[in-house]
């Protein structure tokens, strides 16, 4: 209770401090105003919309646009204060807090009660994850939502078989849910059949997988459904194209950009066109390329792992811009970039002794 009050303490003074009003513009405040725009858009009846032209979209996955037009809708009919910036932040507190939470019960259910502690210690002042609470981005409901589908198989008695029947289907419904917010959840599937495969055999673990598909597909099958209808494009997403193409030609290095380069289909093409043809130009160039391709990877890794204070970022980019003083800012980057660097650390010596055998908590 204690690390949930300090975790719930710093998440909500930081959801006030970093309160800078709703994202104003595409070009200043990027993706927090796309999910700014189709939500409020969801929650006037005008459908799913861009924020480009005012069509038909399935560019960014619904699920947390969806999420903010029901904090619209909710606000516009009823009499709670009309102020759904300050609203998302403190509920994205919440959830944050959920999250630490969920890691004291995965770390207790796989381990004991002290790691489960000193894992939800840790989690709780994570600087980056606490920036992002005020961020109107995905992150801090992707990361939820990831821990509740491990804490959902984790918490399973694996010395008694695989997981019955309830279980599978909760973790698949958690499953489709997490890709109509985020669609990276391959690895959760593989993760689950080696697992079921090891505890009761092959045979086992695609009955299992049937089992947690099925929920995936109810829940997944009518957006796709509704994309096939109104943009042609059977698909979650249709950034998936864009994905694909951003780092896949002969002049890229492994930093993100924007899909406007020679490699991709011209951004004036329709959003559909650019979601097929980039999908074949990365395609077909990894087929051309793929020693080229294995260099990218570790390129993008480096990358994406070099710091971890993009949250900061995130929220200096709406309304008013920056906010933080050059000393705050700096300290809050470095204070945010150790902080990641120590527990990888830490976890270099904890990932070889678990796999030799031994109970990771001797290390504490």
């Amino acid at each position: 209770m204690a690390i949930l009050l300090v975790a719930a303490a710093v998440r909500v003074f930081w959801a006030f401090y970093a309160y800078r009003g709703a994202p104003v513009s595409a070009i200043r405040s990027g993706d927090q105003y796309a999910y700014w725009y189709s939500g409020s858009e969801l929650a006037a009846g005008n459908g799913y919309v861009s924020v480009l032209d005012g069509e038909p979209t399935a560019y960014y996955p619904v699920g947390y646009p969806a999420l903010l037009a029901a904090l619209f809708w909710t606000f516009e009919h009823t009499p709670i204060p009309d102020n759904v910036p300050l609203a998302a932040n403190l509920i994205q507190a919440v959830v944050g807090t959920a999250s630490v939470a969920l890691v004291f019960v995965i770390g207790r259910a796989i381990f004991d009660t002290r790691v489960g502690l000193v894992a939800a210690g840790i989690t709780a002042l994570w600087p980056n994850l606490v920036f992002y609470v005020g961020a109107l981005m995905i992150e801090t409901w992707f990361t939820f939502l990831c821990l509740v589908a491990v804490a959902i198989i984790a918490t399973h008695n694996w010395s008694t078989g695989p997981p019955g029947r309830a279980r599978l289907v909760a973790f698949g419904v958690t499953m489709g849910i997490i890709a109509l917010v985020r669609p990276l959840i391959l690895f959760f599937f593989v993760g689950l059949v080696v697992a079921v495969a090891i505890a009761g055999g092959w045979r086992r673990a695609a009955t299992s997988l049937a089992w947690v598909l099925l929920p995936l597909v109810v829940l997944v099958m009518p957006w796709m459904v509704r994309n096939a209808v109104v943009m042609d494009a059977f698909t979650i997403s249709t950034n998936l194209g864009d994905t694909l193409c951003i780092d896949r030609s002969d002049d890229a290095t492994g930093r993100f950009r924007f899909a406007a380069h020679e490699g991709c289909v011209p951004i004036q093409e329709s959003e559909v066109e650019r979601y097929r043809g980039n999908i074949r130009k990365a395609v077909g160039w990894v087929i051309d390329h793929p020693d080229r391709e294995l260099k990218q990877i570790v390129r993008r890794g480096w990358y994406t792992s070099r710091y971890d204070h993009d949250g900061l970022k995130e929220v200096e980019n709406k309304e008013e811009g920056r906010f933080l003083g050059h000393r705050v800012r700096t300290g809050l980057s470095h204070t945010a970039d150790w902080y990641y660097f120590v527990v990888l650390a830490v976890a270099a010596f904890g990932i070889p002794a678990f796999f030799r055998g031994r109970r990771p908590e001797r290390i504490f």
